[in-house]
């Protein structure tokens, strides 16, 4: 598993914060946002540095949060928006930004590649946690994806749709896709603990 010693770190960073700041209770965790998402979001990327996912893009300060966002899409759908997974602004959360949904989005031609990167890409390069092709990967997916999200609003306005149904789709498409006919481009190859 890449980066195996980062994440064990992360799971102990998380475990001790767990410990002394919330009562060893992840049930006070959540509590504490108010049945909010997006303060759920946010209570993790400042109270656990390892949910932190922020980076400078343009001298800008963006804040990705893949992995809290992630963290509570998942209460949402395991708990069916019930109980600890009732949040009455989960339409808030982006997509999670990582490497198969813009692999997805380039696949049904929604996104696409300046020639240097999908050079890149193609023979599976590295591209460094930070890199300006990383953030606009990441960047350039969650706005994609609320795109397709509003068109489907507007030409559907009884849909109950948000960006984690989305992403939960796309991901899973892709995992299919490759599984059956193989990629046609591989996913970004980037080594992170935010994915």
């Amino acid at each position: 598993m890449p980066l195996l010693a980062e994440r064990l770190e992360c799971l102990r960073e998380a475990g001790r914060i767990i410990a002394n700041q919330f009562g060893g209770s992840i049930v006070r965790l959540i509590e504490k946002a108010d049945g909010s998402a997006a303060s759920l979001v946010n209570l993790l990327a400042e109270a656990f540095p390892c949910f932190r996912d922020e980076t400078k893009f343009d001298g800008h300060h963006v804040r990705l949060l893949k992995r809290a966002q992630i963290f509570v899409a998942d209460l949402w759908a395991a708990f069916e928006g019930e109980g600890y997974g009732s949040f009455y602004d989960i339409d808030h959360i982006t997509m999670f930004a990582d490497y198969r949904i813009p692999q997805m989005l380039y696949t049904l031609g929604c996104l696409s590649y300046s020639p240097p990167l999908e050079s890149c890409i193609r023979a599976k390069q590295l591209i460094a946690p930070g890199h300006s092709w990383e953030v606009q990967l990441r960047g350039c997916s969650i706005w994609c994806v609320e795109l397709i999200r509003r068109q489907i609003v507007r030409q559907h306005p009884e849909a109950q749709i948000n960006a984690v149904l989305i992403d939960f789709f796309l991901y899973d498409a892709m995992k299919e896709l490759d599984m059956v006919n193989g990629e046609q481009i591989p996913h970004h190859r980037t080594r992170s603990v935010w994915y």
